[in-house]
């Protein structure tokens, strides 16, 4: 029997979303509770748009969305009814006004397995002065030339750009990076050397899931980028912190590890250490090349900020004289360009690359080729050329700019070295301060620092601070140091 009542639509009015998915989700919700039974019959298209005073239209398309779902049954002669759904028919006790818009649940229904070791990516953009990070000033990106390729390389081949591609990344962009690796880091790479990524993250994450095994120990420096130390993790691997002093990586704490077989790989930052920026001297160099030769040991190089020395010319990669295939060299186009666009970029030996490929095959397949193809146009046209000189140029007077302002303000309580290169400065703090409540204190303040815990392999407290000046012009880091002393009086 079809059952007539006295129901009317009761939509929520906390939410403004679109009205069909409002209707749709309050019809939804009377069902499953019980308000609308089985087999009873709803209002005309005409009558309920007349009484919500919307289009009948609205209401054709919420009912046939929810007969879609099988929540109602329609009959041409006779109407629109509640479907005879394979539930317990028994009316429901419900509350007398509609609830919360239905949508997501709030926990999950099933059991999770154990977390990813892994902190998930934070916003690093949050506050006004944000010296926590490294990171590029994206004002300076070179917008315009960038739209201008964009509409180039559609123009030219949308089609073949919109569509699936070589997973490897862009001929034209792969050509661009191994000539300017041949060029200007002494790399004798081709196109088919280099693995274009989605950022330098990625390249870590595929190399890591190649290389490492479960049990597998990797050694990192003592003081480490956190997400590289998560990336081998997350591949079963084990780390083991290697000491660093003014000269970089001991790279003689690693000769009787290798030697016992111990290790699968080293992870290094030899360029600017992250995050104290020291260059590796030039012995260690040749002898963490000639150990890892003997031993049969990866070397995983992740030169992340190549482009930013400031004092003498860069130290060229290790990559440039390895000769005997141990050597994975990871770069990026984010931190020159602009992080969202998400480049990296991986040179290692053919079978290395091969076996990435699959990795990446189970996660992302191919590049933002259409991305790909406008920051290869920058490159041939010399406009990526361009910017590097005017960021880096900018960049240096940045880091003049707060080595000063920390001097007159700081100076009691920091003590720091002028980094030849990089994109922030290590600081040590005097050990009579409270490193964890200054930084809280500076939060409060609108300024975000890096204290060196954040650096440690197990969270270790350590009395630094890393400082990050190319995001900011001069005069905001003059403002930015004047909040950090004032927290710190506080």
């Amino acid at each position: 029997m079809n059952r007539r009542s006295s129901w009317t639509l009761e939509l929520d009015r906390d939410d403004d979303g679109p009205l069909v998915a409002r209707i749709a989700a309050a019809v939804r919700a009377d069902i499953a509770r019980g308000r609308l039974r089985p087999g009873q019959r709803l209002p005309g298209t005409r009558s309920l748009a007349a009484t919500l005073e919307t289009s009948r239209g609205t209401i054709v398309a919420a009912y046939e969305a929810l007969a879609a779902e099988g929540w109602l049954r329609g009959d041409p002669a006779r109407g629109t009814f509640v479907a005879e759904l394979a539930t317990d028919e028994r009316p429901r006790r419900f509350a007398a006004t509609a609830g919360p818009r239905s949508g997501v649940p709030t926990r999950p229904g099933f059991e999770l397995g154990p977390p990813p070791r892994a902190e998930p990516p934070q916003e690093l953009t949050a506050r006004p002065y944000n010296l926590a990070g490294g990171l590029p000033d994206p004002r300076l990106v070179p917008a315009t030339a960038l739209a201008r390729a964009y509409r180039r390389a559609l123009g030219l081949s949308g089609a073949r750009l919109l569509d699936y591609g070589d997973p490897r990344g862009h001929p034209a962009l792969r050509e661009a990076l191994a000539t300017m690796l041949a060029e200007r880091r002494g790399l004798a790479t081709s196109t088919d050397d280099v693995l274009v990524t989605r950022g330098s993250q990625m390249a870590l994450w595929l190399i890591a899931s190649t290389l490492c095994r479960p049990g597998d120990r990797v050694a990192v420096e003592a003081l480490c980028y956190r997400a590289a130390r998560d990336a081998f993790t997350a591949a079963g691997a084990a780390l083991s912190p290697a000491p660093i002093d003014a000269d970089g990586l001991v790279v003689e704490a690693l000769a009787e590890p290798m030697a016992r077989g111990e290790l699968r790989a080293v992870y290094l930052t030899p360029h600017h250490h992250y995050p104290t920026t020291v260059t590796l001297a030039a012995a260690r160099r040749l002898r963490l090349l000639e150990l890892a030769r003997r031993h049969r040991v990866a070397i995983i190089e992740d030169d992340y900020d190549n482009e930013f020395h400031y004092e003498g010319r860069p130290v060229l990669p290790l990559a440039s004289v390895d000769r005997s295939g141990v050597v994975i060299y990871i770069g990026t186009l984010s931190k020159v360009v602009a992080p969202g666009l998400r480049i990296g970029y991986v040179v290692a030996p053919p079978p290395v690359l091969e076996r990435m490929l699959i990795a990446r095959g189970l996660i992302d397949r191919q590049g933002d080729l259409a991305t790909e193809a406008a920051v290869a146009e920058l490159m041939a046209d010399g406009e990526l050329r361009r910017h590097i000189l005017r960021a880096r140029r900018l960049y240096g007077e940045r880091r003049d700019a707060l080595c000063e302002a920390l001097e007159q303000r700081l100076s009691g309580a920091l003590t720091f070295s002028r980094p030849r290169g990089g994109m922030s400065l290590w600081a040590a703090v005097d050990p009579s301060i409270d490193l964890e409540r200054w930084e809280q204190r500076a939060l409060e303040q609108g300024v975000a620092v890096a204290p060196g815990r954040r650096f440690t392999a197990d969270d270790t407290p350590i009395p630094f601070l890393r400082l990050g000046f190319a995001r900011h012009e001069p005069g905001e880091l003059a403002l930015a140091v004047r909040r950090l002393a004032r927290a710190l009086r506080r």
